[in-house]
Formats: structure tokens, C-alpha cells, sequence
């Protein structure tokens, strides 16, 4: 398993736009979820941008899916929003040693 927290120079607006075209590429793909991927939680901060909180099965998983798919969407998307980036913000990997609720029953593998 693998988790990350990320903070990214966007605001709600801007990720409405690109999960919108993300949604759309997942869909021409033939699926609605990345593969590998457990848990997205996108969180406003304080200044307006957001941070992410994600969980997958694996780092690899994760890695394919933002090559193949999400980093198309977001280069374009950030331009458009006048945003410039030296690459893709640090991730900071998490230890994760619980998970529950509806989607996770217990007893969670972690």
C-alpha cells in the first residue's frame, strides 16, 4: 500500500476543471477509477489551495496513472489558469495504519 499527501497550487475551481477532463479520459479509457487507486481526498486550506491525501495499492499504480493520465490533463489546465510549476509538487508519503468506514470494512488491511 501506498499514501501521500500533497499540497498543489490550485484552487476548487481549477480541480473541478480538471477532474472534468480526467472523468473524460477515464471514460474514453473505459472505467470511471484509476486503476490501483483506493482513496482520493482533495482538502481546501486555509489560503484556498488544496492538498491531497490519496491511498493506493501501490506507488507504481499510482505513478502510471498520473503518467498516462493525469499529468495530460493537468499541464493544460494549469496554463489555461495562467499557473506556472517547476514539475509536479513533492509528495509526502505517509505511514498508514488504519483505514475504515463503508468502503474499507474492518478489520483494514494495511
Amino acid at each position: 500500500m501506498y499514501a501521500f499527501e500533497q499540497d498543489v497550487p490550485i484552487n476548487a475551481t481549477i480541480y473541478a476543471r480538471i477532474t472534468s477532463g480526467l472523468d473524460a479520459r477515464l471514460a474514453a479509457a473505459g472505467g470511471t477509477t484509476p486503476t490501483g487507486a483506493l482513496l482520493h481526498i482533495a482538502i481546501e486550506r486555509a489560503d484556498g489551495h488544496l492538498s491531497y491525501l490519496d491511498l493506493w495499492e501501490s506507488e507504481e499504480a499510482c505513478d502510471r496513472f498520473a503518467e498516462e493520465h493525469l499529468h495530460p490533463i493537468v499541464g493544460p489546465a494549469l496554463a489555461a489558469a495562467g499557473i506556472q510549476v517547476d514539475g509536479e509538487p513533492a509528495r509526502r508519503p505517509v505511514k498508514v495504519i488504519d483505514v475504515w468506514g463503508p468502503a474499507f470494512p474492518r478489520p483494514a488491511t494495511v
